[in-house]
């Protein structure tokens, strides 16, 4: 996630799109792009290359004890844990377009409150890719997008109304 005031970070290399895999992949993608056909964002392509590296981090936050924390990759990242089984793809998806709820269309720009929202939403993302891992009864996601969402001085062009405004 870019925060205010700081440009997005330079990728050091493309990302590309990847056959969708079957099962929880398979939703996520069709989750995200359910949400983002409604605002006019074009579909979102599987990347395996995403997959993985939100897969580490996933492992990682497990190896670590369950916490709950970005990482510090040059793409977009949200996260997401519940319960074991409390959540499926379409659950997270949905938890964080239910943010959608406090966005300010008018205003636009970033917000804690909203910034999953954005992300999951933005136009110019192109691909996503996600990981779980499991620990102490708990179920955490972590998806990555590229190009990244919530930059600065660019939530009017790539946030819109479900009236695509």
């Amino acid at each position: 996630m870019v925060r205010e005031g700081e440009p997005p970070p330079p990728l050091a290399k493309p990302v590309k799109a990847s056959p969708t895999p079957a099962g929880e992949g398979a939703a996520l993608v069709a989750a995200h792009n359910r949400v983002r056909a409604k605002h006019c964002a074009p579909p979102l392509a599987w990347s395996k290359e995403l997959a993985a590296i939100a897969q580490k981090w996933a492992d990682h936050l497990r190896d670590e004890g369950c916490g709950f924390e970005h990482s510090t990759t040059d793409y977009g990242e949200n996260l997401a844990a519940g319960t074991v089984g409390a959540l499926d793809a379409g659950g997270v998806v949905g938890m964080w377009y239910g943010e959608i709820a406090k966005y300010d269309f008018r205003k636009g720009g970033f917000s804690m409150e909203t910034g999953h929202f954005t992300q999951v939403v933005w136009r110019d993302t192109k691909h996503v890719g996600c990981g779980t891992s499991r620990c102490n009864g708990m179920e955490i996601w972590v998806c990555n997008y590229d190009p990244p969402g919530n930059v600065e001085g660019e939530y009017r062009e790539n946030v819109k109304s479900e009236s695509c405004h």
